[in-house]
């Protein structure tokens, strides 16, 4: 236990190694957002020693450039990294930026220069940042030995005994105070993470839970969550073979089907009468009835507004504000027609209605699936998505609902 204990701490930031890969694509992707800054940091760090090499007349200005454009690069390719949930590719986009900085420093110590070494220092700092949370301490250690070794050869080559001497001390003090720094900033940055993922998850199970109260206070749609969750599982997954939409990542159908079961939550304040009344609403009744879309973003406003996973939030808030508008625009509550309407909300708004015709309720019976699948047919391009319906019946006709 002990060992396990001591090896949790040195590697995953005193974390089990199950709560650790629960949160590696977290850190990586704030790696990524890092590392776009510190990029662009060191490409105008470049620049700036660039221009005072230049006009100073230093001996060499060769550093000054390989940094600013190798930064710029680096940049431009973090551009793309963010844009993609491979990990591999932004970790080695990191590791790149510090191998440029070795390469940088490297040459740099090579040069009479009296601000070699801020200039040496500030972007040394600038390029460790990225990996500060990097998801193995011993690997950034590791690297950190390896550039103080690179840094040390060229020093004891080009340099006199005297300077390498010098030299020897600064990367010492450069390794012990680097990895006590760093160590420490890894595991309490490891730490937040984390535990910014159980508060996010303590929510979203508050607000699940609070979506089962409201379906158990509606006596006529028993199931309703999961069957519905169930529908909108088989059409985004149909969905992620179709050319519209195959370039649509992973997380947001994820994030899609997480938060299908809120899309109700508005109900919790309709009054019983109303949601449980077995005849048909009158006028006043149905209005009130319709605000339940309304109630349900606001109660997910307040309820999650903090989260830090804004995708989350904002597909959540959309698929219980809009599940109910309609392609023609002649639904509630602000009228959206066509694409206007979130794609996550003309996902839920079949999942919605299918489950209500083929469903029995207490001012209704049960429709038989031919005839839900000939409403949906008809409704195609009026009530419902023209390209989503066509992938929602295909669903039904090959059975692909688990409930």
């Amino acid at each position: 236990m002990q060992n396990k204990r001591i090896e949790n701490i040195f590697l995953y930031g005193s974390l089990s190694r199950e709560e650790y890969a629960r949160i590696l694509p977290l850190i990586w992707q704030r790696n990524k957002r890092i590392l776009k800054v510190t990029s662009a940091l060191a490409a105008l760090m470049g620049m700036i020693f660039l221009f005072y090499a230049l006009i100073s007349g230093a001996s060499t200005s060769f550093p000054y450039l390989i940094l600013m454009l190798g930064s710029i690069v680096v940049y431009v390719l973090s551009g793309f990294a963010g844009k993609t949930e491979n990990r591999l590719f932004g970790m080695i986009l990191c590791y790149a930026q510090m191998l440029l900085v070795c390469v940088y420093a490297g040459i740099l110590s090579t040069q009479p220069s009296n601000y070699e070494v801020p200039a040496t220092s500030i972007v040394v700092f600038i390029a460790l940042l990225p990996l500060s949370i990097d998801d193995r301490l011993i690997r950034m250690f590791g690297f950190m030995i390896g550039e103080s070794a690179a840094y040390l050869a060229v020093s004891r080559f080009f340099k006199s005994p005297s300077a390498f001497s010098l030299d020897m001390m600064n990367v010492l003090t450069f390794l012990v105070v680097g990895m006590v720094l760093y160590g420490v900033i890894c595991t309490r940055n490891v730490r937040e993470i984390y535990q910014g993922v159980r508060i996010e998850s303590i929510q979203k199970n508050i607000i699940s839970s609070m979506a089962t109260v409201v379906e158990e206070r509606d006596e006529s749609t028993g199931g309703h969550i999961a069957r519905t969750g169930e529908y909108v599982r088989a059409l985004t997954e149909k969905m992620k073979n179709h050319e519209k939409f195959s370039r649509l990542s992973d997380e947001y159908f994820a994030n899609i089907l997480l938060a299908a079961p809120m899309h109700d939550i508005g109900k919790i304040r309709i009054p019983d009468a109303i949601l449980n009344k077995p005849g048909k609403l009158t006028a006043e009744e149905y209005d009130m009835m319709k605000r339940h879309s309304g109630y349900g973003a606001e109660t997910i406003t307040k309820t999650m507004k903090d989260i830090e996973e804004d995708d989350y939030f904002e597909i959540a808030c959309n698929i219980a504000k809009y599940h109910h508008e309609r392609y023609d625009g002649k639904g509630y509550p602000d009228g959206l027609a066509g694409e206007d309407i979130p794609l996550e909300a003309r996902i839920m708004a079949l999942a919605d209605v299918y489950d209500a015709l083929v469903s029995e309720r207490v001012y209704k019976k049960a429709l038989p699936v031919e005839e839900a699948v000939r409403i949906i047919e008809a409704g195609a391009g009026t009530q419902f998505d023209p390209v989503l319906a066509p992938l929602f019946l295909e669903c039904v006709k090959e059975n692909a609902f688990k409930t």
